[in-house]
């Protein structure tokens, strides 16, 4: 007679639970594996700084007391998103590539955010590399990555004090007037506020130790280790998550950002003019946004030179749609900063 088997005994809830769970905690982390792979595969700080905390984004940058940030001194790297050569001279200012600077006592210099800085591209692709080789002319590239018209007007006035300026060109694409309006963006920010015909400069010198936090930060950064959490609660709760560190509204201002451009290019056209400069105002970009272009009327109502990039962009783009893919990469790629180069050029060399 065979001997009849010992009953199983029934697995314990326990190894129940665990044999349910271990597919799904495979499949978690295969998640943050790859994701971890895309975004930063040696990276292992938190993600979620990365969003937050402009210090931790690769980005040759260092706190400012007046502007909030500013490239760091002194800095060459390909350690950034794209893997391009960012140089940054003594003074602060992006190079513009390797090859000799053409000789001059006085200098262009230019103001704005990551398309006039050179996001995406090498220190000699960037548009103002391009304008000194088209000029032979020293051109100071003063442009810097998330700037808003506030920040770009404040350090072009600093430019004017510090350098020799002949020409000053302000580039500026419509959401930096939306950026106007923010007393935060990564880092304590300056906020002008009308007052009377003018403007009134706050918060400087800012104070970035006094810096508000969210009750909640320490854990959020915490669980901000893991890519998997950030990358779910960044597209599910947005806002919660980092925007509402990342960016915060001054009070009062919200809506104001194309008020506060029209009186940003009075004051610098003011100062221009006190400092015997020319100057220049761009739009750039590649969407036609009503409040960027009634800046840019205002500026040419008063009697500043003006030239609108983006309409010029749109009229290449109506005889040839391929300039799209060719020009643009979110920023603008080296054939098409060659292009603003030459526009800029051309309205600089009719402007005498």
């Amino acid at each position: 007679m065979t001997p009849t088997a010992p009953p199983r005994r029934p697995l314990s809830r326990r190894r129940r639970l665990l044999f349910a769970l271990l597919p799904v905690l495979i499949l978690l982390l295969g998640a943050e594996l790859v994701i971890r792979l895309v975004r930063a595969p040696l990276y292992f700080g938190s993600f979620r700084q990365l969003r937050t905390d402009l210090m931790r984004r690769n980005y040759p940058a260092e706190l400012h007391p007046t502007l909030g940030y500013a490239p760091k001194p002194n800095f060459r790297s390909r350690d950034n998103h794209w893997g391009t050569l960012v140089s940054i001279d003594a003074d602060g200012m992006r190079q513009n590539g390797d090859g000799p600077r053409p000789a001059g006592d006085r200098v262009i210099a230019v103001v704005g955010d990551s398309f006039t800085f050179g996001d995406e591209v090498d220190d000699d692709a960037t548009w103002p590399a391009a304008l000194e080789r088209e000029l032979a002319t020293p051109v100071k590239n003063g442009g810097v990555f998330g700037y808003s018209l506030a920040q770009a007007v404040l350090r072009a006035e600093a430019m004017l004090e510090r350098f020799p300026v002949a020409t000053l060109v302000v580039s500026f694409i419509p959401d930096d007037l939306t950026r106007c309006e923010f007393a935060k963006r990564y880092t304590l920010l300056p906020v002008f506020r009308p007052d009377g015909d003018g403007l009134r400069l706050e918060g400087t010198p800012i104070d970035h130790g006094a810096a508000g936090r969210d009750s909640a930060k320490a854990w959020k950064d915490a669980f901000g280790h893991s890519a998997l959490v950030d990358a779910v609660l960044a597209n599910t709760v947005r806002h919660w998550w980092f925007e509402n560190e990342k960016q915060v509204t001054a009070p009062g201002l919200a809506g104001q950002g194309p008020e506060l451009g029209r009186r940003l290019l009075d004051r610098i056209a003011a100062r221009c003019r006190e400092r015997g400069a020319s100057l220049l105002v761009v739009l750039q970009g590649k969407d036609d946004v009503p409040a960027g272009r009634a800046v840019l009327a205002h500026a040419a109502a008063r009697g500043v030179r003006t030239l609108d990039l983006v309409q010029r962009y749109r009229d290449e783009l109506a005889k040839d749609p391929g300039k799209e893919q060719r020009w643009f990469r979110g920023h603008m790629t080296r054939e098409g900063n060659t292009w603003a180069a030459q526009q800029i050029a051309a309205a600089l060399r009719a402007g005498g």
